[in-house]
């Protein structure tokens, strides 16, 4: 039987974003073993943006310059290195290399691995669409996989080497041999350096996509600790599950009821009541309550919002859509590393339930402004 070549790129792409998240519910626990505060365990969690943010600013056209395969080769090769960094040495300081790898290997794969399936369907007139549409898939299954995978082998048997490591080496393995055998198409050429475009009437879309997903990053990030409290650090991993899950396989339902304008919007609501959801039920330590937030915080941080907003973005770009793309996806990279180190920080100084009340007013503000605003900012 022979392996589509386009099912091998998705494959890559669900190994990759996989690795990202599949050590994610033990972050806290190896954090406690070393002694880390809320704000040094953001810090850690932040390693991922340095390594990402760079590459996606800077080298968002080398695999125009080099070609997709090599590319996409030596994202996967970053991502068994992750795999291989925390399995050799299960602790928070190994974290550190692992997110950065993480980082990296998402930034350089992402646009690469879409511009590759949409290529070889080049005679398919749907060609940008069924790559986009196969990305998002592959990407949102894989982002919530790993966390999902560890989570249910933690409450199995807790420990902090999950057999769910070795798999994904496994697998991994697997989609590098496999990946070896895609076709190499030339390169397409093209400046290396594409430095993000901010086009006018972006601003309010860039700043929403931020507040979505610095929710999603304070969430990973300080949550787990919250939830310790009664006992609960086994389920952590599923906040992270849900967010995902939630919007990506809400992505085509959004896409046909939906306009953009509306979709964002509705995010303005969504966020701050999700958020909401997440403080009542880590304080009362209700995990239902906390599950049910986080639902909704994914609805729109990689559902409403996220689709409204891209789709907003891409048409104020114009001819310049990649890289009105680029700015969009650097608010949300920003917006998720900086709040949570933030917030990490002043949950050590006041407290985590008063520092998420404190985070829950700021966004409740930014949103209600940026409803309240929006239409006459598009104007």
């Amino acid at each position: 039987m022979k392996i589509q070549p386009t099912s091998v790129i998705s494959f890559a792409l669900f190994l990759i974003t996989l690795a990202v998240n599949i050590s994610m519910p033990l972050f806290r626990p190896y954090a406690e073993v070393a002694g880390f505060n809320n704000g040094q365990t953001a810090l850690v969690l932040a390693t991922y943006i340095l390594g990402m943010l760079p590459c996606y600013v800077f080298l968002g056209g080398i695999s125009d310059r080099i070609g997709r395969k090599p590319v996409l080769l030596f994202s996967l090769f970053l991502a068994l290195a992750s795999n291989l960094t925390i399995t050799v040495f299960p602790t928070v300081y190994a974290l550190i290399f692992a997110r950065f790898f993480q980082g990296v290997a998402l930034a350089l794969s992402m646009g690469t691995g879409t511009a590759y399936i949409s290529e070889i369907l080049a005679s398919n007139v749907n060609a940008s669409v069924r790559a986009a549409n196969a990305t998002s898939m592959a990407t949102a299954i894989g982002f919530s996989g790993g966390a999902f995978m560890t989570s249910i082998a933690l409450l199995i048997h807790f420990t902090y080497l999950p057999i769910t490591y070795f798999v994904a080496i496994v697998i991994t393995l697997l989609g590098i041999v496999l990946a070896f055998f895609l076709p190499k198409l030339p390169p397409i050429g093209g400046n290396l350096v594409r430095l993000p475009y901010f086009p006018k009437g972006s601003f309010p879309v860039n700043l929403s996509i931020a507040i979505c997903w610095a929710t999603t990053g304070v969430v990973i990030a300080i949550i787990p600790t919250q939830l310790a409290t009664f006992h609960l650090t086994a389920y952590a991993g599923f906040c992270l599950v849900l967010i995902n899950w939630t919007g990506g396989f809400m992505q085509p339902f959004i896409r046909k009821r939906f306009q953009p304008k509306t979709s964002l919007k509705l995010g303005f609501a969504i966020i701050p009541f999700g958020f909401g959801l997440v403080i009542l039920g880590s304080y009362l330590g209700m995990l239902p309550v906390v599950l049910l937030g986080t639902a909704f915080i994914g609805s729109a941080a990689y559902g409403f919002s996220y689709q409204g907003g891209l789709a907003i973005i891409a048409d104020l770009g114009g001819s310049q859509k990649a890289r009105a793309v680029s700015g969009y996806m650097f608010f949300g990279y920003v917006g998720f590393g900086i709040p949570a180190v933030v917030l990490g920080f002043l949950a050590d100084a006041v407290g985590i339930v008063t520092s998420l009340l404190t985070f829950e007013v700021v966004i409740l503000f930014l949103s209600l402004y940026l409803y309240l605003t929006f239409d006459k900012a598009k104007d």
